[in-house]
């Protein structure tokens, strides 16, 4: 899967400078300037999250944020930061599928140690299943951290490390399996939580006047039922699988599960997509693998017999999930699925 843990603080980070602005400024204010190069978006400095090449100083009008269950990505630290230009509104009619305004930008950081990547999706047409409609790209950073280059086609374990950068096909094949939007990460179930101070949540949003359709409930908007367990595993399946697995995505046609949570919550934990189509469901590809066959998605109390679990403890590389940019197993992930598998 495409993209992962994301712990940030707003610009607080020595690698990127400071912003006195805090979240409950407005969003589109200042707009972003792009420098005036031959093509800006062949560094990350021209895409506009920073006044200079190394990212030493933020643009102030992006902002940061962190999704409430983040995406696995084999223990890399993570930041995440989003703009949309000024005067528009994400159109949130749909709450469930956010449709955000042309020339939206969305970035995300990879340390290990030092800055390996940054990346960058940015919305270009307003249909958003037009081609080209979302612009994405990957940067990696130099060894003295001071510019970045434009890559395409990948790199394999970047700059001596575990870390590997995606092609710009793998960034699709992530992003645009979940229609209409194209953004991961950013919306209704993934900032309905309190914030650590400096990032955005949904209330920030509210606040904002930047949603078309703001929820008028009290918070949280749209609590997840069940116990904590439940919500652990129902909030990891949505961060880490519910982009490719839900009924938007080409990968439904052959393992029909949907993992995604609906801002419309049952009233129980089991009335959720992600119980329905999994627990004590037949594994649309039943499959071997050491000494233990594989028939059932979830076996109830038996995490052990569980094709999920055995997917993501796989030691074959088709077969292991995530699919896209994940090489080690989510320790915290695999406890909160497992503890959950056995609770039922």
């Amino acid at each position: 899967m495409f993209s992962s843990r994301w712990t940030l603080v707003l610009l607080a980070a020595a690698a990127c400078g400071d912003n006195a602005a805090g979240p409950d400024a407005r969003i589109d204010s200042p707009p972003v300037d792009v420098p005036p190069d031959a093509d800006p978006l062949a560094t990350l400095a021209g895409t506009g999250l920073c006044l200079d090449r190394g990212c030493t100083q933020m643009n102030p009008a992006v902002r940061a944020y962190e999704p409430r269950f983040p995406l696995w990505d084999d223990s890399a630290t993570k930041r995440r930061w989003i703009y949309l230009p000024p005067g528009t509104k994400i159109d949130t009619s749909d709450m469930d599928h956010w449709v955000f305004p042309v020339g939206t930008k969305v970035w995300k950081e990879f340390s290990r140690g030092p800055r390996v990547e940054t990346r960058l999706i940015m919305k270009q047409l307003a249909d958003d299943s037009a081609p080209n409609a979302w612009f994405y790209a990957t940067y990696q950073w130099n060894a003295t951290q001071d510019d970045t280059t434009l890559v395409t086609a990948g790199v394999q374990n970047a700059n001596g490390t575990q870390h590997d950068i995606p092609s710009r096909s793998d960034c699709r094949a992530c992003h645009e399996s979940l229609q209409p939007t194209r953004v991961l990460g950013f919306d209704a179930i993934q900032l309905d939580y309190a914030a650590l101070p400096g990032l955005l949540d949904l209330q920030h949003l509210i606040a904002m006047d930047v949603l078309t359709a703001p929820p008028t409930n009290p918070a949280p908007h749209f609590p997840i039922p069940g116990s904590a367990v439940d919500v652990a595993a129902l909030g990891y399946f949505h961060g880490n699988c519910g982009h490719c697995h839900n009924p938007t995505s080409a990968v439904h046609d052959v393992a029909p599960m949907d993992l995604r949570l609906r801002t419309s919550m049952p009233a129980m934990a089991s009335g959720t997509p992600a119980y329905a189509t999994t627990v004590g469901i037949d594994a649309a590809i039943p499959y071997t693998e050491g000494s233990t066959t594989y028939t059932k998605l979830i076996v109830p109390q038996h995490p052990e017999s569980s094709a999920v679990i055995g997917r993501m403890n796989s030691m074959i590389s088709f077969r292991f999930m995530p699919a896209v940019a994940v090489e080690d197993v989510d320790p915290a992930g695999q406890t909160a699925l497992v503890g959950w598998i056995n609770s039922l």
